[in-house]
């Protein structure tokens, strides 16, 4: 029995659904948590740049939704090929499963290329918009502009990491997550602080990690030897192929792109009470997500959990996953938090060490973040299960709504109608959250739990 039939029985046939969910979220929470150490690493050598140390945070701060919004349709690619492939394997149509990954490659390979043009050229102008000025506006255009070049290599990463998801391997997409990050730790030092290069150095070093696993990337998409690689034979774009996967990916692709100009727009409001307002939202949230990391884990674990069961017609285990999943994500985010909470100023100061009013604010921020971490790992497990069945519109709607019709609204409503000042931020991100749990509980209703493929 090759390691994807060992998967496949796990998410197919195993007693233990519970056992079957850890087993496989474990390696993508600790990819997730390596890279999150990572990125909290480049900001406290970022942080250490002489006398710019909290512009050069927020220089890189501002990027950060920007960036994300240029991943979104990589990103949303990746949840309709996990969500199709994982479907019809679950169905033991194999080649067809091929067709679709070998189609899902060269889709995202074009559209990244085609993203790579775009932000670099308008990195200058998008920084503009966003109220950057001085110093961070020339560094976080320079920071964008080389990151951009990231583009095709990353949009190739999420469409791997598709695949092997789908077929219920979390633990190839970790090594070559795992060895990016390592390659990212030491070279980021050199460059941002040994050679002088400041905050573009934190951008070389991200671009050169990788470039340097680039090569294994397209070693392990033609040549692994256990479960699906790209197959020639389907590498000019199918009709029906192409159709299935932008369908399904639209959705979630511009629930994506949605949320990431929410959160320019967002960032955009927090930089209107300054620089420190901005360093505190930033090293807060870099915390608070060690902890998230788990449900987020969960969440795409169930997607091929449900995609595969409701590819083998098993609704009953489809829905059990999602239960469980449900369970173990608010017991680890309560239990998470529970821990943590006492200690949030003692980690806020690793980043914040030279300025007492923007280390108030992450104080207070992470106290929010923290209550509201169990909300978030319901929050993720509706994700997973509407991802999983084919569903993605809910997905684009809770996260429109969460953004754009309760989170800004809340915002702009603390901001002019109370005098909590930076507080308000905090007050609407945790009511935000709650307002979106019930609304995923009834959307969650409507969920189709039918194939969205061929069965053939």
């Amino acid at each position: 029995m090759s390691r994807d039939d060992n998967k496949r029985y796990l998410i197919l046939k195993d007693k233990s659904v519970f056992k079957g969910l850890i087993i496989l979220a474990i390696p993508i929470m600790f990819n997730n948590f390596v890279k999150t150490i990572h990125d909290i690493v480049d900001m406290s050598f970022v942080s250490k740049i002489n006398g710019y140390g909290t512009d050069a945070v927020s220089s890189i701060s501002i990027t950060f939704p920007v960036f994300f919004m240029f991943i979104s349709l990589g990103i949303g690619l990746g949840v309709a090929g996990t969500s199709i492939i994982s479907q019809y394997l679950g169905s033991a149509q194999e080649k067809e499963a091929k067709k679709f990954a070998t189609n899902l490659v060269v889709l995202s390979l074009f559209i990244g290329l085609f993203l790579n043009v775009i932000a670099y050229l308008g990195a200058p102008f998008i920084m503009k918009v966003m109220g950057a000025e001085g110093f961070t506006l020339e560094n976080s255009v320079k920071y964008l502009q080389i990151r951009s070049f990231e583009l095709p290599v990353l949009f190739l990463f999420f469409a791997y990491t598709a695949i092997r998801q789908a077929s219920g391997d979390t633990i190839t997409p970790m090594f070559i997550g795992v060895i990016t990050v390592f390659l990212n730790i030491v070279l980021s030092p050199f460059l941002i602080l040994g050679y002088g290069l400041g905050v573009p150095g934190a951008a070389y070093a991200t671009l050169a990690s990788y470039l340097i696993v680039l090569p294994i990337i397209l070693y392990k998409l033609r040549k692994d030897t256990s479960g699906i690689v790209l197959d020639f034979e389907f590498i000019k774009p199918n009709k029906y192929v192409v159709n299935d996967l932008v369908r399904t990916a639209i959705p979630s692709s511009l629930g994506q792109s949605f949320t990431a100009v929410g959160f320019i727009v967002l960032t955009s409001f927090i930089l209107s009470y300054g620089d420190d307002t901005v360093a505190a939202f930033s090293v807060s949230n870099r915390i608070s997500s060690l902890i998230l990391h788990p449900a987020m884990a969960l969440g795409a674990v169930l997607s091929a959990y449900v995609g595969q069961n409701i590819g083998n017609l098993n609704v009953p285990r489809a829905k059990e996953a999602f239960r469980k999943a449900m369970i173990l994500g608010v017991v680890i985010m309560a239990t998470g938090s529970a821990i943590v909470i006492n200690y949030r100023r003692n980690l806020a100061e690793i980043f914040i060490d030279d300025n007492q009013f923007a280390l108030d604010l992450a104080n207070d921020y992470l106290f929010f973040l923290l209550l509201g971490l169990p909300l978030m790992a319901i929050f993720q497990t509706f994700i997973g299960v509407y991802n999983g069945s084919g569903n993605s519109k809910y997905t684009f709607v809770i996260g429109v709504v969460r953004l754009w019709l309760l989170r800004i609204p809340l915002i702009l409503i603390f901001k002019y109608f109370t005098d909590l000042g930076a507080s308000g931020i905090w007050y609407a991100m945790l009511l935000s959250n709650l307002l979106i749990v019930i609304l995923g509980t009834f959307l969650y209703k409507k969920v189709d739990y039918k194939p969205k493929i061929r069965i053939g």
